[in-house]
Parts: structure tokens; C-alpha cells; sequence
């Protein structure tokens, strides 16, 4: 029970930097949820579980580890060689990821988190930041916390997080692993509570969230249509009602008149139309990406730290932002690398039981990082490569079927 509460103490930390940033700064607020994270988990990480699980089973995923890692390393000389600079904040990212890679290894071999007290503290989490984010759309909560942002004439809330860029990226993997809870175990909270953080998700006109969610059960339909048909037929119905009652709504709202319900319908209509708004200034630095590619990121990245989020504003000035995890993970860490990246994420899938169906969840949240910039989001990486502990302890492995 102590592993269980060390972990859900680990979720605080991840949901709530912007508390904490409001109270003694950002730098020292991303260093103590960082720290904090890594200080009440380190603990349960064990090298003998790790070894032992390369060995017999993850010899596949051993191979992924070190090819990025050497790709890491030979793209860091790249980037020095060619540019003079790179960024130590992105490393510091790889690092925690590998750390909570090696937090789920451990779990899966020694199942020290009980899942179903981990999963009900999670979907506590994320209704609470659901409902702090809609309180603070509606201007009736009482601390302006930062990382709001205004777009489409809207407030995009933060809600706990202290950014815009987290909280829907959190709430939508919860949204999602409630779903997922729904179609197997046919549970009424949990179909409420994916209904409920979807809903946030919708109000937080986050497209990026939004993919997550569809994603989920997209993928649960093309894996089993008619068995996800014939089990569901209630949710598709009430579904489809839903969403047409959405759209009718907003396009009965006037096109002059920017709310939510309008512009996230026109969102969602809109999702495909590079040309739409959101989606122009994406495509832009798609474009911006494919300029700065270099032959030899084939097999290096040449601005490792450079092209990310977390390069200092300069930095981020010069080199721009490409919006898309995959383009930014081939500029930083090549081709070969990326490919080892993706593979050592991957990876984590075989870390959930057939019969949870979780991994629907983390192959929809990868999908998603095609076209959204998430992969050095702190409480993306953290909920994605943990999801696993939410996996039931008598049910089989991925890999044993």
C-alpha cells in the first residue's frame, strides 16, 4: 500500500506545478515536481527486476534502450561539432523518461502498485483538475494561477498544472484509461468519469486531447468492430446523440459569437483542414522542420536541445518550435534514434495484460505525438510509461498471448 500511495503522491506532483509555481516560482516549482517524482519512486525502482526482465522477456526492448542511447550520445557530439551549443534540459528529459521506464519494469515484475486503488486516486486527480480548469473557464475560481493562454477568443485554462500544454495531455490519458476501464469491465463510474473529462477535454478546445480520446476507441473498434459494436451499442447511440446534439447546438450559435461550444465544434469538423486555424501555424513549422533536416540525421540529430520547448527563448527564436514530436525527436536525435525512441515507448505495451486492454490507451497517446509536440511534456511521459500499473495483477501479459 505504501508503493500505491508513493505513486499517486508522484501524480500530485505531476498535476500540480502550477500550485507550486504560484507559490515559490516556476525553476523551483519544476524542480521540486521533477525531484519530488523521482525521490518517492526511486525507491521501487530495482536494477535485479530490470536485469531480469531484459534478459527473459525484453530482449527486443533491450536492444531499443541502447540504440538510443548511443544515438543520444553520437547526436550531442553532432550538435556541438556542427553548432557550437545543445540543450543539457533536453538530456535531463531523456533521463527522467529512462527512470520512469525503469519504474514500470520494476512494477511489472514486482507488482508492488495495487492497480485499482491507483486508478480510482487517478480519476480523483483528473476530476479535480477538470473541474478547477472548467471553474476558471467560467472566472469563478479564486486563484489566478499561471499558464493560462487565450485562443480563439477563449480562456484555455491550465487548471493545476500551471500550463495549457499539460492539463489537457493529463486529463485525456485519465479520460481514456476510463474508457478503456468501461469496455471491459462495463463499469457505470467509470463510463461518468470518461463522459465527464472528455467533456473538459471538448471545453478545452484541445485538439491534441481530443485525438487521445477518439483515438482510444477508435482503435478498440478497429481491433474487434463487431464485437466493440455488439458489447457497445448503448455507448455508440448515446454517443452519436451526443455529438449531434454538440453540433447542432454550435452552428445554431452565431458564427459571430466565439463559444466554446461553437468553436470546439468547429474544431473537431476542422481537425483535417491544414489550412484551419490552429492547424496553419502547425503546418507552417512542419515545413520549417523539413528545411532545417540535414542528410545526416539519417543517423544523428545535428540540434539535439536546440529545437524543442525547452531551449532557453533565444535559442527557441532561432532554431523555432516543429510541432510534431516525430520531426522534433529526427532533428535532435536523427533518424536511427528516433526510431529507437519510439521503440523503447512501444515497449511499454508489453508491460499491460491482453485483457486490460490498456495499451489502447498508450497507442492512441502515441499516435497523437505524429502531430502534437508532447514527448518532454513531464505529466504526458510520467501518466503514458506508467499506465501499466493500472493493469490487473492476476490478468496475463501482453506478451503471453
Amino acid at each position: 500500500m505504501i508503493a500505491t500511495i508513493a505513486y499517486l503522491l508522484a501524480v500530485v506532483l505531476c498535476a500540480s506545478r502550477g500550485v507550486l509555481e504560484y507559490l515559490i516560482g516556476k525553476d523551483a516549482a519544476y524542480l521540486i515536481q521533477v525531484g519530488g517524482i523521482v525521490g518517492l519512486l526511486v525507491w521501487y525502482v530495482s536494477p535485479t527486476a530490470i536485469a531480469a526482465y531484459f534478459r527473459d522477456e525484453g530482449r527486443l526492448s533491450f536492444g531499443f534502450l541502447v540504440g538510443m542511447l548511443f544515438s543520444t550520445g553520437l547526436s550531442i557530439v553532432a550538435t556541438l561539432a556542427l553548432t557550437g551549443e545543445f540543450g543539457p534540459s533536453y538530456l535531463f528529459v531523456f533521463i527522467f523518461t529512462l527512470f520512469i521506464y525503469f519504474y514500470a519494469i520494476s512494477n511489472y515484475q514486482r507488482r508492488f502498485v495495487q492497480p485499482r486503488v491507483a486508478y480510482a486516486g487517478l480519476v480523483l486527480i483528473a476530476l479535480i483538475e477538470a473541474g478547477v480548469a472548467l471553474a476558471q473557464q467560467q472566472n469563478v475560481f479564486p486563484i489566478d494561477l499561471p499558464g493560462a493562454t487565450y485562443g480563439f477568443d477563449n480562456l484555455r485554462a491550465p487548471s493545476l498544472t500551471g500550463s495549457y500544454l499539460h492539463y489537457p495531455l493529463f486529463v485525456a490519458i485519465a479520460a481514456s484509461l476510463c474508457g478503456v476501464d468501461y469496455l471491459v469491465r462495463k463499469n457505470v463510474l467509470s463510463g461518468l468519469a470518461c463522459a465527464v473529462l472528455s467533456f473538459a477535454i471538448f471545453s478545452a478546445l484541445s485538439r491534441s486531447g481530443m485525438l487521445i480520446i477518439l483515438g482510444t476507441f477508435g482503435l478498440a473498434f478497429v481491433q474487434a468492430p463487431i464485437q466493440f459494436i455488439t458489447r457497445n451499442a448503448k455507448l455508440i447511440v448515446a454517443t452519436v446523440f451526443a455529438t449531434m446534439a454538440i453540433m447542432i447546438f454550435g452552428v445554431a450559435v452565431s458564427s459571430q459569437n466565439d463559444s466554446v461550444v461553437n468553436v470546439g465544434t468547429e474544431r473537431i469538423i476542422g481537425a483535417t483542414d491544414l489550412q484551419s486555424d490552429g492547424n496553419d501555424g502547425r503546418t507552417e513549422a512542419w515545413e520549417k522542420a523539413k528545411s532545417l533536416v540535414l542528410p545526416v540525421n539519417v543517423i544523428a540529430g545535428t540540434y539535439f536541445g536546440l529545437v524543442t520547448n525547452s531551449a532557453p527563448e533565444p535559442v527557441k527564436q532561432e532554431f523555432g518550435v516543429v510541432e510534431s514530436s516525430v520531426l522534433q525527436q529526427i532533428l535532435n536525435i536523427g533518424l536511427m534514434g528516433a526510431i529507437f525512441y519510439y521503440g523503447v515507448l512501444i515497449s511499454v505495451t508489453k508491460l499491460a495484460s491482453s485483457a486490460s486492454r490498456i495499451s489502447l490507451c498508450m497507442w492512441a497517446a502515441l499516435f497523437q505525438t505524429l502531430f502534437y509536440q508532447s514527448i518532454e511534456v513531464i505529466p504526458f511521459v510520467f501518466i503514458l510509461m506508467t499506465l501499466p500499473v493500472f493493469d490487473y495483477v492476476g490478468g496475463p501479459r501482453a506478451n503471453s498471448t
